[in-house]
């Protein structure tokens, strides 16, 4: 079975996930499989092939509706014979897969995870597109956490969707002392980098105020 609905690009970082056992799918098939007493499901990314656990698998409410429907796929379909191949055009990647799986492996067993932001997004994109709900609450948990800097917090919430981190982002930059350097400028984009600008220059002739009337101050239609 190919899966073949559109997907975004994923950041290039790699993850640390190291996989062990084999199942062998033609010849030029890598193997990125994860061995677990439990039956297993198979994916192949790519051509690298991913064995993950079936109680996992059901979790997604993607793939729970197509493996219980009697009239999608076959006794074999995620089998080692059948396996469910992720089509190219979805431009999910390898390192998409694994990423994901790092991050599914250790709310199970909770090794330590040494992603980077850009591969905690990658999976957060596969755990919103296969509807793994608490997969994505945990990433969301978890980036919301680690991503301190406003102008990075903006930039994750454009990719994500997390639009509610926009305007406070903004605010604490509006805020904030020390003035906007040309390189954060680009990050934000012109629009944005006047509003802020704008924002600032109101506050600095207004002592005293606060963010909730920054937020006022701001232009929500433009941000």
């Amino acid at each position: 079975m190919s899966l073949a609905n559109s997907r975004p690009a994923s950041p290039g970082s790699r993850s640390a996930l190291k996989c062990e056992g084999e199942v062998n799918v033609g010849e030029e098939a890598s193997s990125d499989t994860i061995n677990y007493i439990e039956p297993t499901v198979v994916f192949q990314v790519q051509g690298a092939i991913f064995g993950l656990p079936r109680s996992q698998v059901l979790k997604s409410g993607f793939f729970r509706g197509m493996m219980e429907s009697p009239h999608l796929g076959d006794s074999k379909e995620g089998t080692a014979e059948n396996p469910i191949v992720v089509d190219e055009r979805t431009k999910i990647t390898r390192r998409d897969m694994k990423n994901f799986w790092a991050v599914v492996e250790a709310r199970v067993c909770d090794p330590a995870l040494a992603l980077s932001a850009g591969d905690w997004a990658s999976a957060y994109r596969l755990a919103k597109i296969w509807e793994f709900e608490h997969v994505r609450e945990h990433i969301y948990k978890h980036l919301d956490e680690t991503i301190k800097d406003p102008v990075e917090r903006i930039e994750y919430a454009d990719i994500l969707g997390f639009s509610q981190w926009v305007a406070p982002a903004l605010i604490e930059l509006c805020m904030r002392t020390a003035a906007l350097t040309a390189a954060e400028g680009a990050r934000l984009g012109f629009v944005r980098f006047a509003e802020v600008c704008r924002v600032r220059e109101m506050g600095m002739s207004r002592n005293g105020y606060d963010a909730t009337q920054y937020d006022g101050w701001l232009n929500k239609a433009i941000i």
